[in-house]
């Protein structure tokens, strides 16, 4: 796993920002884990793969405005 360096601000709780990012590599995990088990299932190709990926973006997108972040 690689490791990335962040500035916090000292106004911002330190814990907090971590829970935050723990919490969003678990969603992560989960889409990942559900996408490729659905790839599996329907047995989508390389082709279909990159639209699928391509729609999943445009859709986050839209959720993280819709979230706030």
């Amino acid at each position: 796993m690689r490791e990335i360096l962040i500035r916090v601000p000292e106004w911002i709780d330190e814990d907090f920002i971590k829970l935050q990012i723990e919490r969003i590599i678990s969603i992560e995990k989960r889409r990942r884990e559900l996408i490729e088990e659905t790839l599996k299932k329907l047995s989508i190709d390389e082709e279909d793969l990159k639209e699928l990926e391509r729609v999943r973006e445009d859709v986050w997108k839209e959720e993280k405005k819709r979230l706030g972040l």
